[in-house]
């Protein structure tokens, strides 16, 4: 069976968290790095929590014959003691087409039929540590890991578990002008349908932090091809950030697929609760 595969719009969607995150495949929120890097309490005396909703949609062919698209209502939540990071996101799916969403990529065949379904999505859990703060040459460095848990009906998921581990870099140029990137490796659960493959993911990107409450940049991400005979998929996506009162917070971001095995255009928004 010839398959196209490409990451949907959560995981496409991968800057760095605040105060710093890693990029973990499956994870929805769009945010910019923070230029502070890390907490600089005790393991209680510096913590955050934030509740974030919002959207996520995507469209592309996928090597089938029609679009397929697919909006996400996520949930999200994320608290911050220390150097520790802890996050969570379940999201409520609507898929439209031929593609099904396969351990956080859209599949499709050329002869798949086109249907409409929705339901919630799969699970996704996530930790990441600071393991060291920006110095005078070397980048601050934080070291994380996920797992998504197949809470998803098969008709939107593949009732398997994937697992992935992931190493981000941040490297403030200016202080208003930060460089970051990610490399990872993610390994798929396989539905029957499918025989899917572990593989390396990476990022990188440029923020611009004109005052404290806004954040404009880019990012590209890279995935390794997840099946035999497939392209990796590649997307560029900017994005912006505003932090508009002291609980609330808003970030927009698009994304654009550098080559067939990406979505063709895709969009998001986040709002931010923090407490």
């Amino acid at each position: 069976m010839a398959v196209s595969l490409v990451l949907a719009p959560s995981a496409l969607a991968e800057t760095p968290g605040e105060p710093s995150a890693a990029a973990s495949e499956g994870q929805a929120a769009v945010q910019a790095p923070n230029n502070t890097l890390g907490h600089t309490g005790g393991l209680f005396a510096d913590s955050s929590f934030e509740l974030a909703t919002g959207a996520d949609y995507s469209a592309g062919h996928y090597g089938a014959s029609a679009d397929t698209t697919v909006w996400s209502i996520p949930l999200d939540l994320k608290a911050q003691i220390g150097r520790v990071r802890v996050q969570a996101s379940l999201p409520y799916e609507f898929i439209s087409g031929p593609g099904q969403l396969v351990g956080g990529v859209i599949v499709s065949s050329p002869g798949s039929a086109i249907t409409s379904r929705s339901g919630i999505g799969d699970l996704n859990l996530s930790a990441a540590a600071l393991l060291a703060r920006e110095g005078l040459i070397l980048p601050a460095i934080e070291v994380g890991g996920s797992v998504k848990l197949p809470t998803a009906k098969t008709s939107i998921g593949t009732g398997k578990t994937d697992y992935s581990v992931n190493a981000s870099f941040y490297k403030s140029v200016t202080p208003a002008v930060m460089l970051f990137g990610s490399v990872g490796y993610s390994w798929l659960g396989s539905p029957a349908a499918y025989r899917l493959r572990k593989g390396v993911t990476a990022s990188g990107g440029l923020n611009l932090r004109p005052t404290a409450s806004q954040n404009y940049g880019v990012s590209v991400a890279y995935r390794e091809p997840v099946a035999d005979g497939l392209q990796g998929q590649a997307v560029v996506s900017p994005y912006m950030t505003y932090r508009f009162s002291k609980r609330f917070g808003l970030t927009l971001y698009g994304l654009a697929g550098l080559n067939d095995a990406s979505p063709r255009i895709g969009a998001g928004l986040r709002l931010t609760l923090f407490r």
